[in-house]
């Protein structure tokens, strides 16, 4: 078979090499058509994120509220005065019970 190179074999492997590059150019296509789509949702995203940062972590005021105001009266005219930011050195650290994970049974037999 080898010792024999046809004209009929070149056009088929010819043939069969075009017809992989088609699947390939085609596949190829659709990937970048699903990687634009993502791209897209994405940037959607970032813009909603800057959105919601812009509305409601802009320093901490809110854009319906005068800055100027201290305080609020409320009903008996007592005023209020709004929450402090906590300081930015603040270190906050979670602990958990050593206990935590024990199943209910070791608790009660105890």
């Amino acid at each position: 078979m080898w010792e024999q190179l046809r004209r009929t074999d070149i056009e088929r492997a010819q043939q069969k090499l075009a017809e992989l590059r088609r699947i390939t150019l085609r596949r190829h296509e659709e990937e970048l058509s699903q990687l634009d789509t993502d791209e897209a949702e994405i940037e959607m995203l970032a813009r909603l994120a800057a959105a919601v940062i812009k509305k409601y972590l802009n320093g901490g005021t809110h854009p319906d509220i005068d800055a100027t105001r201290v305080g609020v009266e409320d009903g008996d005219g007592a005023e209020i005065q709004p929450e402090m930011a906590p300081p930015q050195n603040l270190r906050i650290q979670q602990q958990v019970a050593p206990n935590f994970g024990t199943p209910l049974r070791r608790l009660v037999n105890r």
